[in-house]
């Protein structure tokens, strides 16, 4: 027998052999017929295609599932962003007895910058400039200028969704600042504006104009000029708890958006820890971190103007929101115009049945 050849001799008297063809032959002796019989266990070329679409079958019927999968996990995520940041507000009002302003023109920071102690974040709060003067940009070289830069490019997890598609530091042509931080969520400034700056109210011989701003809006994180040059401008005071008379539970606080990532938006940059925007004078471009629910979530097509104020997210179907209360829903795109405009104001007297909320 060849030594390429394994034999087997069976009780029966019979031969169990192998070949180095990888044929399994069994033959006789006795009694038994000597008639050898070969059967190869190797593949055909007609199996082994047969064997590889199969396979391919598995893998494509397994693919959404996987991908379904990871979905989940990263709405999870941001449900758990979101309630981070919902505690970190909750904690913020037991301190101070008020919520955050939005966001501070003259100052260059915002509510993300104010919750960052009460997200065990306080040595990068502690390192932001808090009332000096000073402007961030990549050619300062004067200490708070180079504080604000350093906040400027750096990137809090609990500000950035998941499921957001853009790197998480972007800058633009037009930018002092470049590799700035993404921000994913913005705060409810209101159901009624319009422009994301200040109100506009222009007498002219042919009549007035008048576009509503986030400095005397509707919602609960309002803007606020701190300029130390600019003393004598009227402060509004932060919005309190107490003040929100149409319910914690009812009302929005925060919400998803999307960044200059999305082709459909070419104005939606939305930033971090430091604005220098609102670092110039009293402040523009307030929508960096704030939002108005006067405008449709997550509508096909729309302004630029109101894509870049409104909410939106990657989540299919929807965007996750904050409420005052700590509580995170889930919207759909579909929701009615009433609800969003009622949950966009804290003292409109309007009725929202939390039964259309998602968890």
């Amino acid at each position: 027998m060849p030594k390429s050849s394994r034999s087997l001799r069976l009780k029966d008297g019979s031969s169990l052999t192998m070949n180095r063809h990888g044929a399994v032959c069994v033959g006789g002796v006795g009694k038994f017929s000597v008639r050898r019989s070969c059967q190869s266990v190797a593949f055909t070329l007609v199996e082994l295609l047969v064997s590889i679409s199969i396979i391919g079958v598995l893998i494509a019927l397994l693919l959404p599932a996987v991908q379904s999968v990871r979905g989940a996990a990263r709405r999870v995520q941001c449900q758990n962003n979101l309630k981070q940041i919902g505690l970190a507000f909750q904690n913020y009002q037991s301190a101070f007895r008020s919520l955050p302003y939005g966001a501070k023109g003259g100052l260059g920071t915002s509510w993300t910058t104010d919750l960052l102690p009460f997200l065990e974040l306080n040595q990068i709060y502690l390192d932001i400039p808090q009332g000096e003067l000073g402007y961030g940009s990549d050619f300062t070289l004067q200490p708070q200028g180079v504080a604000f830069r350093r906040a400027a490019r750096t990137l809090i997890s609990a500000y950035r969704c998941p499921s957001e598609a853009s790197p998480s530091f972007r800058a633009q042509p037009t930018e002092v600042i470049g590799a700035r931080a993404i921000n994913s969520y913005l705060g409810n400034a209101g159901n009624n504006i319009e422009r994301d700056g200040y109100t506009l109210n222009i007498v002219t011989p042919a009549g007035t104009f008048f576009e509503q701003g986030m400095d005397d809006s509707n919602g609960v994180l309002r803007i606020v000029n701190l300029d130390p040059r600019r003393d004598g401008d009227e402060k509004p005071l932060p919005i309190k708890f107490h003040g929100i008379s149409d319910g914690l539970s009812h009302t929005l606080l925060v919400a998803e958006s999307l960044s200059l990532a999305e082709p459909r938006c070419e104005l939606c940059d939305h930033h971090s820890l430091y604005h220098p925007q609102f670092d110039r004078s009293r402040g523009s471009d307030f929508s960096e971190v704030l939002m108005s629910t006067h405008f449709k979530f997550n509508p096909e097509k729309a302004p630029d103007r109101e894509l870049e104020m409104t909410g939106m997210s990657f989540h299919h179907g929807g965007l996750h929101v904050l409420f005052c209360d700590g509580s995170v829903h889930f919207f759909a795109n579909e929701i009615d115009d009433q609800i969003r405009l009622a949950v966009g104001s804290r003292d409109g007297g309007e009725e929202v049945n939390s039964k259309v909320f998602t968890e």
